[in-house]
């Protein structure tokens, strides 16, 4: 397993997000997103590097849309898109003392985001016609702060790990603005991963985990709690290169509330497929990792639907 030990880097050991809103309406959570952004662990979801520090910078490319919300009885409907680049830096510990058998990390992540959003409201009078409204908003700044605590073991093959990570509203938010890039809801995730990685370089991995969330105190909205999994089926080959596909699935599992919440117990649901590749060499006898991976979202419920795009590069430090 040594062969595979230095490769994958922290890549499945951190519970990364980036917080990228837009203002209402909106359902799902307020603003239709959530602070644990799907796809961004994989693959190695449960595998933990050995003791060192790591840095990892990962690029992440977001295009959807929806209509996140209709008032039937008002004869409107308004569609969102969201458009939004970030760049992602990560930097991870992990020591080498033992805690329970296993070994411990910490990781901080923050990013520069840069977002537009677009709302097109139609409306029906009663004589049938139908009018649109569009607005939208950008802007480009640095994104909420993220701290986990980790703790890993391995048996042979199989490798799983815990991860406890804290969202803090550090990201630039005005309720009164159309474009964001933090959610300003504190939240805690909970996340459980397994990886099976086989001499011959098969890898099988899965994550799951929860978010609760805290209140917006600037607009009194409180999230429900979401569910997600993701899941990875992966072949590392000698030469470095890996390639596989995977997937994540989200649903949220608690009603919105309070007293900003003004569309009801809306919650989402979000399902998402795409192929995955990485390659690591060695260069000045420094160890890099680059990947690339792509899902396409389906069985959206109450959430724009989209494309994901992430490129990664990795390294230990």
């Amino acid at each position: 397993m040594a062969k595979w030990s230095t490769k994958r880097i922290a890549s499945g050991a951190l519970s990364l997000a980036l917080v990228l809103s837009s203002s209402p309406p909106s359902q799902a959570t307020e603003y239709g997103l959530n602070d644990y952004v799907l796809g961004l662990s994989m693959p190695m979801s449960g595998y933990t590097p050995p003791p060192g520090g790591y840095f990892w910078d990962q690029f992440y490319l977001y295009h959807g849309s929806g209509n996140l919300y209709q008032n039937p009885t008002a004869n409107t409907s308004t569609r969102i898109t969201y458009n939004f680049l970030a760049d992602v830096v990560t930097a991870a510990w992990y020591s080498d003392v033992k805690i329970l058998g296993g070994t411990p990390g910490v990781a901080a992540v923050t990013g520069i985001v840069g977002f537009r959003n677009t709302a097109q409201t139609a409306s029906t009078n009663s004589s049938g016609a139908i009018s649109l409204n569009t607005s939208s908003g950008e802007v480009t700044s640095l994104a909420d702060t993220y701290f986990s605590a980790i703790l890993g073991w391995e048996a042979g093959e199989h490798h799983w790990n815990v991860i406890v990570t804290g969202f803090a509203p550090t990201g630039n938010y005005n309720p009164n603005r159309l474009a964001q890039t933090g959610l300003n809801r504190p939240g805690l995730d909970f996340r459980g991963a397994y990886t099976f990685l086989s001499q011959g370089g098969t890898e099988v991995s899965g994550a799951l985990g929860i978010t609760v969330n805290a209140v917006n105190t600037a607009t009194n909205y409180q999230s429900g709690a979401e569910l997600h999994f993701e899941w990875a089926l992966n072949q590392h080959l000698s030469s470095g290169l890996a390639a596989g596909v995977g997937g994540y699935y989200y649903q949220q599992v608690t009603n919105d509330s309070g007293v900003g919440d003004a569309f009801g117990p809306f919650r989402g649901r979000v399902a998402a497929v795409g192929p995955m590749l990485s390659y690591t060499f060695t260069t000045e006898k420094q160890q890099v990792s680059i990947g690339a991976r792509w899902f396409h979202e389906f069985d959206v419920q109450n959430r724009v639907r989209g494309d994901s795009i992430f490129a990664s590069l990795s390294f230990p430090l």
